[in-house]
C-alpha cells in the first residue's frame, strides 16, 4: 500500500519489502537507503573536511 498526502509519500512494508526484491526497483530502494544514510550521517556529523585540504596534507605525511 502506498498513500501520498501533499507533503509525503508513506509506504508499507510489506510494498517496501516487494520493491526491494524486484529487481527493476531494487537499485531504486537502495538508493533511497543510501541517501537517508547520508542525510543521517551529515546530520550527525560536527564538521567536514575539504578533500583538496585532506589529500594535500596525506600527501605531504607520505613524502616525510
Amino acid at each position: 500500500m502506498i498513500k501520498v498526502n501533499k507533503n509525503t509519500v508513506t509506504f508499507s512494508r510489506k510494498t517496501w519489502d516487494e520493491l526491494k526484491e524486484d529487481n527493476y526497483f531494487s537499485e531504486l530502494i537502495e538508493a533511497i537507503e543510501d541517501r537517508e544514510e547520508l542525510l543521517k550521517a551529515i546530520e550527525e556529523t560536527e564538521y567536514f573536511v575539504d578533500f583538496d585540504e585532506y589529500d594535500k596534507e596525506r600527501r605531504a605525511k607520505m613524502n616525510v
